[in-house]
């Protein structure tokens, strides 16, 4: 794992591709469309997706690739609820032809209806770091849309007033640079705790920082070896009590996650532990905000210190689908046309090597590239958690913000929520 960071450039401007139905003479809830003019069938393809952040540019490549590809249409459904409408069609009979997964254990609960996409021609330009995520039993089944990081977000400028010269990368650093901050008269945080992914994106560093986090993981699912045992696992304890010390204490837990954004986009806060998704609501707040990312320390090592970076979702092909080989030709249209619509119009961070990044996707892909580029780039383990588990960590961790237990006692409900899901 630690190599293929090394060999990948990686991260992303938040990554699932989204959009609502497209196609005027289109059916809902049929796999075939009637051409008005010709009286032809024409196949459909339906896509389910989770994110409505660039609906309407989705909406434009759909309608691209029904214009240069007339033998089809292509029908696209955004969801808030996505699990539970995923679901509903499945069990419904109106399955979508492509749908969105994240991977490893939610891909894995998925693997028995996709199809194996090893052989297609675009699988040997994807970036090495997707390939373990999206592998069930000896094939992969996704096409990787793009990759995303998790640091700390600062003000370059509110930095350069409290006369911190260049980003923490340790601990102790990060410790000072919030105390130069508040001696300026400058609010170093305010954490996003009424949120539930900042959270377990901060306890991932606890695994992350393992020299084999999946190994590690497997000995804990076996319970060969307990939380307890994780030597970063009480460091990550140090990281939520510096955020409330520095931020809003325990009314961090009202803190929403617009509510962030928006004080640090208007400069008054220097710092917040989030990812690189930031980027499109606080320029829409003030585009010319000068900021910046650096990965969040956990240790005195600098040499620890590292960015954790993932795949946050895979396309997915239903291996029951009607329509399975012009599934596929869609996602070679895409990977083709991938610079044109996943950088240029959807902002992502390509995960395909033959795919170019641009400087349109802004600093903070930007200071992320540098640590995959160093070689310091590191998993996210919650992708591969047992199910359900990343939910029962939000729960705890809330819990020890709220001071109804200290870090021994939340480290032991922790230990339960993962017995409770290992032997299930």
């Amino acid at each position: 794992m630690k190599k293929w960071f090394s060999s990948a450039i990686v991260f992303t401007v938040l990554a699932v591709l989204v959009a609502g139905c497209a196609g005027g003479n289109t059916k809902s809830g049929t796999s075939e469309s009637v051409d008005a003019n010709k009286g032809e069938k024409k196949p459909v393809i339906k896509i389910l997706q989770n994110k409505i952040e660039i609906t309407d540019k989705v909406k434009a490549m759909v309608a691209d690739y029904n214009a240069y590809n007339p033998d089809v249409v292509v029908e696209v459904q955004v969801v808030k609820d996505y699990l539970t409408m995923l679901k509903t069609r499945f069990a419904s009979g109106d399955a979508p032809d492509i749908f969105t997964t994240a991977g490893y254990n939610p891909m894995a609960s998925w693997s028995d209806k996709l199809v194996d996409l090893s052989n297609e021609p675009w699988m040997g330009s994807v970036s090495p770091l997707t390939i373990e995520g999206m592998t069930m039993n000896g094939q992969k089944m996704g096409f990787p849309l793009a990759f995303e990081g998790f640091g700390v977000v600062y003000n370059k400028d509110l930095f350069a007033q409290a006369g911190i010269d260049t980003p923490p990368t340790t601990f102790s650093e990060l410790k000072a640079a919030a105390e130069k901050l508040k001696a300026a008269g400058i609010k170093p945080y305010k954490e996003a705790y009424q949120e539930g992914f900042p959270l377990y994106h901060i306890l991932n560093l606890g695994f992350a920082y393992e020299q084999d986090p999946l190994a590690t993981l497997a000995k804990l699912e076996k319970q060969e070896m307990k939380l307890a045992d994780l030597p970063f696992l009480n460091n990550v304890f140090d990281v939520l009590d510096l955020g409330m010390k520095y931020g809003e204490g325990q009314e961090s837990l009202g803190v929403s996650y617009d509510s962030q954004v928006s004080d640090f986009a208007t400069g008054k806060i220097a710092m917040i532990n989030n990812g690189v998704w930031t980027i499109d609501p606080i320029t829409k707040v003030n585009a010319d905000i000068n900021i910046g990312m650096f990965a969040l320390p956990l240790t005195d090592n600098a040499e620890e210190t590292k960015m954790p970076i993932s795949v946050p979702g895979y396309y997915v092909i239903n291996k029951d689908s009607k329509h399975v080989e012009e599934s596929k030709k869609f996602l070679s249209w895409l990977h083709e046309n991938g610079e044109k619509y996943l950088v240029d119009s959807f902002k992502f961070f390509p995960a395909f090597t033959d795919i170019k990044a641009t400087d349109d996707l802004g600093p903070l892909a930007k200071d992320m590239a540098a640590y995959v580029e160093s070689g310091k780039g590191i998993t996210w383990t919650q992708s591969a958690w047992p199910v359900g588990y990343r939910e029962d960590t939000v729960k705890r961790i809330q819990a020890y913000i709220g001071g109804q237990g200290d870090r021994e006692q939340t480290i032991a409900e922790l230990q339960k929520d993962w017995d409770n899901r290992v032997n299930k």
